[in-house]
C-alpha cells in the first residue's frame, strides 16, 4: 500500500463529535479536484424573467406531477472529492508492547441542495460527512458514549449514540415533484439512477507501536450536479446545485500513525519502538498502572501541527 508524501499539509478536522489531524491526499482517479467550489444563492424568475420567490415555484411544483422539470447543466456539474473528514476515535497503544489492530472503518456520505432539502429530501445529522463538511445547525442531540473493556487484537472498542431532532427550518422530506424531476433528469443525463446516500468500508490490519496511536480520515467521492428547475407556467428556480455520493469513483481512506502525546497513557514510553514488559517480581502485588489501550477524540490526542509518523492510503471496499 502506498504511503501518503511525506510533505503533505495538515487539514483541520471537520467532524463534529471527533477529529483528527489529516494529510492532504491527492483526488482519486476520476475526481476533478478537491472541494465542489462556492455553492451559489439560488434564485427564481417568473416567465417574462422578473424576480419571483423560490417557495412559490416550489409550491406551484406540488400542485401535479407534471408541473416541473430539472434541466441539468453539464458544463457547471462534476467530481470532486472531499478535504480529508475524520472518523472516529484515535486508538491508542498504551502497553509496552506492540499492538495488533484489525479495524474496519466505514464511511458514510449523503445528499445535500441548495433550496432547503426539496430535493435530497434529508438532513445532515451530527456525524456524518456532508459535501463541504459542513453539519445543519436546525438540529439537536442528545450524545452519549460507552468505552468497553479492549480485545487488543481487534482494538478497543466505543459505543456512541445520538438523539436527534428538528428545530425550526430543517426539512426531514423535500418536495416530491421537485425530487423526482430531479431523479428523471439525473438518469436521462447520465443513464444511471441518482445514489442519495452510501456506504463505504475498508478493512486495516496493522501493529501499532508502544505509546502510538492510529487515526482514521477519509476523502468522499462527491458529484455536484447544477441545473435548474422548471415550471409549466415558465416560472424558473436558477443556481441549483445538488451534492450526493459520486457514481463514477470511489472514496478514499487514510490511516495515520502518531507517537501518543505525554499524558495520554501515563507512564514511561518505552526506549526503542518496542519494549517488553518485565516479569512480575517477589513482593507486594502492584497498583494497577494505565490502560492496556484507549479510544480518545483524536481532537484531544493529536497535537496542532503534529506530523504522523506513517500515513497510509487505502481503498473503499
Amino acid at each position: 500500500m502506498p504511503a501518503c508524501p511525506p510533505r503533505a499539509a495538515l487539514l483541520p478536522a471537520l467532524s463534529v463529535l471527533l477529529g483528527l489531524a489529516a494529510t492532504a491526499l491527492a483526488p482519486p482517479a476520476g475526481a476533478a479536484e478537491e472541494g465542489p467550489g462556492e455553492t451559489p444563492v439560488p434564485r427564481a424568475v417568473t416567465a417574462d424573467g422578473r424576480p419571483a420567490k423560490v417557495d412559490d415555484v416550489l409550491k406551484h411544483c406540488e400542485t401535479k406531477r407534471s408541473a416541473c422539470t430539472f434541466v441539468i447543466d453539464r458544463k457547471l456539474s462534476r467530481e470532486y472529492v472531499t478535504a480529508v473528514k475524520s472518523l472516529g476515535n484515535a486508538v491508542v497503544n498504551c502497553t509496552q508492547n506492540d499492538m495488533a489492530v484489525d479495524r474496519t472503518v466505514t464511511l458514510k456520505t449523503g445528499t445535500t441542495d441548495n433550496i432547503g432539502g426539496e430535493i435530497s429530501g434529508q438532513i445532515t445529522a451530527e456525524g456524518t460527512v456532508s459535501a463541504s463538511g459542513e453539519v445543519t445547525t436546525n438540529l439537536s442531540n442528545d450524545n452519549s458514549s460507552e468505552n468497553k473493556t479492549p480485545n487488543l487484537k481487534d482494538g478497543p472498542t466505543s459505543t456512541n449514540g445520538t438523539k436527534t431532532t428538528v428545530a425550526g427550518g430543517a426539512k426531514a422530506a423535500g418536495s416530491t415533484s421537485a425530487r423526482l424531476a430531479f431523479q428523471a433528469a439525473f438518469k436521462a443525463t447520465y443513464s444511471k439512477s441518482w445514489t442519495t446516500e452510501a456506504t463505504e468500508q475498508t478493512v486495516y490490519k496493522t501493529t501499532v507501536n508502544a505509546h502510538d496511536m492510529l487515526v482514521f480520515g477519509a476523502n468522499a467521492a462527491m458529484r455536484r450536479v447544477a441545473g435548474s428547475l422548471v415550471a409549466d407556467t415558465g416560472q424558473q428556480i436558477l443556481g441549483i446545485v445538488v451534492d450526493s455520493p459520486s457514481t463514477v469513483t470511489s472514496s478514499t481512506f487514510i490511516a495515520q500513525t502518531y507517537a501518543a502525546p505525554a499524558g495520554v497513557c501515563g507512564g514511561t514510553r518505552p526506549t526503542g519502538n518496542t519494549a517488553p514488559t518485565p516479569a512480575p517480581g517477589p513482593g507486594p502485588v502492584p497498583a494497577p498502572g494505565p490502560p492496556s489501550a484507549v479510544e480518545v477524540p483524536a481532537a484531544r490526542a493529536v497535537p496542532s501541527g503534529a506530523e504522523p509518523k506513517r500515513a497510509v492510503v487505502l481503498a473503499a471496499h
